[in-house]
């Protein structure tokens, strides 16, 4: 018990003795807790079973003194039982421990005839009452004449009574019964888990349908809809034929199927795969590739991973040969061309389903190709092979430029937004190990949240850990690892909501009794005792994609013909798209391409480019809109005569646009009164430039305070007041003038706001960030 490898643990109760298929409460034990309404960790520290109930597995005896035989009713057995009964009905105030002390021993009840049963017998036929009632069940469905005494046979292929971690082969044929013992064997040589309520299971399901394992067809051997039975059915037949193999002399290199375990394929953490894992190589119809494949799997012992990159690439191989003069057959006589040939279909390698195969990808498998050819000519194995087919410089794939990230699935805000009204359905009707309804609901708000706020790739999200937050020069951090670029410790600011949603669910995380090994994660796996120790990236995409399942319709922002808007589709809400919408709600907002390219923690430049990508129609159309709206200084409108002038004039100064001549030709650098645009007549601002601005007269309250601190002349305080004041008048002149418009136009112009921004952002210029400033490096930070 309390072995990971057998699956049988004690109850988590601190009182109770009982035993359990999972980590956690023996099934008496949650039955109370369910019924107690204590948290997890108080019940356990305080709860005490009933000590008079009989605890699955345990054998009591009667309580009168020296009464050997099976207690049942009242701690008494059966005869005792039955005295008692009489005398309550002779004096029902009888008390019990009284009645007990008067009473006499019976001598041993003769023990069930099952095999290793270690009740009692208790009826005529000498059987256990379970027993009993398992043999009347086999003579009513057996039909024919009633048997009068128990069939030897019978007995033979009849389990004893059983507790959760004891299971038997007796119900199974002498030869399945010896097969099974010997693949449990195996699976306890390698490591592997045995679950003895799996194995129980197996063999009610094999008990009647074969004689032998091995020598029935794999379609007789699956199992039922259990998966884990399933699977250990299956790995008992691959187990069992590859040993009838082996005795027969059949060598497992040479089939067409090839189990990687047999050949000491390694798992993805370098141990032996305990999986079962099979590899069809009668793709590769050239004798020698299939061979030198086999071998190398068969010599360096790789993991499963490189096995299946390594068959991919032979199988490409083998498909450009196949066309070839010869078909590739001989190795003796494949050329320089026909290393070219190969090389060609790599460079052109798609995918399975026919989707184009990225650059790297390619490179890949053609180095694996390479990697099998060159250890298979090294070790020997290929010296009537023709020097002629061999690798030279130029056969290499050219790696298209890197792209981190693929823009254009971001989510609408006005779809976000209606997600968020309908946030209490996430999670509902879920299961997730053993959490509550209330504890999973819980969860997925969290990892919901922290998708959209954060804009973490989806597996960065299921791998924070537990102090992931960290307070430092007055602003809250999330400290993540980006796995993807080998960059660990980094640095995210984030605001109060996003501190909250972390905090709460640390709250909830504290109730829930933890998967072994994933106490210093955020978030627990589903399972208990796996190689997974945190929430992966299939855990969080089932949150999201049960979700969508239920929501209700959402609407998009395209507008149909009836003139409604359109329903938007849910296959598109995916974890991944909320790390596009977060980019591109910076993108939008102006948010200079510098700053999110920090925030999202690009290589490249380029990257974060994508989301500022603007065509140049969308660009005119948001001029057109916007230069109608442009001020002076003082408020009064002031349009631009044409879309040309308004862009000549926008590149002046970063809070609105220009007219002064000289500065404009020098392209916003040679203003003759130092950007004090607010007293200027050629200022022309509009409200693409609001978010700007009202960062602009932040900047100046500071540099006031600043300027009072240091007690400058009266004449700067008073220049920097008069410039807050006059900004501050532009500001509400252009709110209030937004707001007398009609709905679709301020929609009209918020659209075109949000076009322009984007554009100047993506060129550089400053704006309004509403961003925190990033902290300085600190020791331990990677680039």
């Amino acid at each position: 018990m309390n072995n990971r490898r057998t699956v049988v643990f004690r109850c988590t109760v601190a009182a109770c003795g009982g035993l359990s298929k999972t980590r956690g409460l023996c099934a008496t034990c949650e039955k109370a807790h369910r019924a107690s309404g204590l948290a997890l960790k108080e019940f356990t520290a305080v709860f005490v079973p009933d000590r008079n109930r009989v605890i699955s597995g345990q054998r009591v005896s009667c309580k009168v003194g020296e009464c050997p035989r099976d207690a049942v009713l009242w701690g008494l057995c059966n005869a005792h039982g039955s005295l008692r009964h009489k005398d309550l009905q002779r004096d029902p105030g009888s008390d019990l421990d009284a009645w007990i002390a008067r009473q006499s021993p019976y001598p041993p009840s003769p023990a069930c005839r099952v095999d290793g049963c270690r009740y009692d017998a208790r009826a005529t036929h000498g059987l256990c009452q379970m027993h009993q009632t398992r043999w009347k069940k086999h003579i009513a469905t057996s039909g024919g004449q009633r048997p009068t005494v128990v069939d030897a046979q019978w007995l033979e292929r009849q389990a004893p009574h059983l507790n959760v971690h004891q299971f038997s082969l007796a119900p199974l044929g002498a030869v399945a019964r010896l097969e099974v013992l010997y693949a449990l064997q195996q699976r306890d040589e390698r490591g592997q888990k045995i679950d003895p309520v799996a194995v129980r299971q197996a063999v009610a399901y094999l008990a009647d349908r074969v004689e032998s394992i091995a020598a029935a067809e794999v379609e007789r051997v699956q199992g039922p809809r259990q998966a884990n039975v399933d699977a250990l059915l299956r790995e008992t037949h691959r187990i069992l034929r590859s040993a009838f193999d082996r005795f027969n002399g059949i060598d497992p290199t040479s089939r067409d199927v090839l189990d990687l375990s047999e050949l000491g394929v390694r798992g993805v953490r370098g141990g032996p795969t305990h999986r079962p894992a099979l590899l069809d190589v009668t793709g590769i119809r050239q004798g020698w590739l299939r061979q030198i494949l086999v071998t190398w799997i068969n010599e360096t012992k790789p993991t499963t991973a490189e096995v299946r990159r390594a068959h991919q690439a032979c199988l490409a191989a083998a498909r450009a040969l196949d066309v070839r003069p010869g078909g590739g057959q001989d190795p003796a006589a494949l050329a320089f061309a026909d290393m070219n040939a190969v090389v060609d279909t790599f460079r052109h390698l798609p995918k399975r389903d026919g989707s184009p195969l990225s650059s790297r990808q390619r490179g890949a498998l053609l180095s694996f190709f390479f990697k099998v050819l060159d250890y298979n000519r090294a070790a020997g194995h290929l010296d009537g092979m023709s020097g002629r087919f061999a690798r030279h410089s130029t056969h290499v794939i050219k790696h298209d430029e890197a792209a981190e990230e693929e823009p254009g699935k971001a989510l609408p805000e006005t779809v976000i937004a209606q997600l968020d009204q309908h946030i209490g359905l996430l999670g509902r009707g879920l299961s997730h190990g053993r959490m509550t309804a209330e504890q999973v609901q819980a969860m997925a708000r969290a990892v919901y949240e922290l998708l959209r706020d954060t804009g973490r790739r989806p597996y960065e999200i299921g791998e924070l850990r537990t102090d992931c937050l960290q307070y430092a020069d007055g602003d809250w951090e999330l400290v993540w690892d980006n796995r993807k670029a080998r960059r660990k410790r980094r640095r995210l600011p984030v605001d109060t909501d996003t501190v909250t949603t972390i905090r709460t669910w640390l709250a909830v995380r504290d109730t829930l009794d933890l998967p072994v090994g994933s106490e210093p994660y955020l978030f627990p796996p589903a399972g208990d005792g796996g190689m997974v120790r945190h929430l992966d990236s299939g855990q969080i995409a089932t949150i999201i994609r049960e979700w969508t399942k239920i929501l209700p319709p959402l609407l998009g922002e395209e507008i149909g013909r009836d003139s409604e808007r359109v329903r938007f589709d849910t296959s598109l809400i995916f974890p991944y798209a909320f790390r596009h919408s977060y980019a591109q709600r910076h993108a939008d907002a102006g948010v200079p391409i510098d700053v999110l390219r920090e925030l999202m923690d690009h290589k490249s430049i380029q990257t974060t480019h994508r989301y500022y990508k603007i065509s140049q129609k969308r660009k005119r159309q948001a001029v057109n809109v916007m230069r109608l709206h442009t001020v002076d200084r003082t408020g009064r409108s002031a349009p631009m005569a044409s879309a040309t002038a308004y862009q000549a004039r926008a590149v002046a100064v970063p809070f609105g646009n220009c007219t002064e001549p000289s500065n404009v030709k020098a392209g916003g650098k040679a203003c003759p009164i130092r950007f004090q645009c607010s007293g200027c007549p050629s200022y022309r601002p509009d409200p693409s430039y609001l978010p700007a601005i009202e960062d602009h007269i932040r900047s100046l309250k500071a540099n006031k305070e600043m300027a009072v601190m240091m007690e400058t002349d009266a004449f700067i305080i008073q220049n920097l007041d008069d410039q807050i004041a006059t900004f501050k008048g532009v500001v509400n002149t252009m709110r209030k003038l937004m707001e007398a418009m009609s709905v679709e136009g301020r929609d009209e112009v918020e659209q075109a706001a949000t076009t322009l921004r984007k554009v100047r952002a993506a060129q550089g210029r400053s704006v309004a960030l509403g961003m925190p400033d990033f902290p300085a490096p600190r020791d331990g930070d990677t680039a």
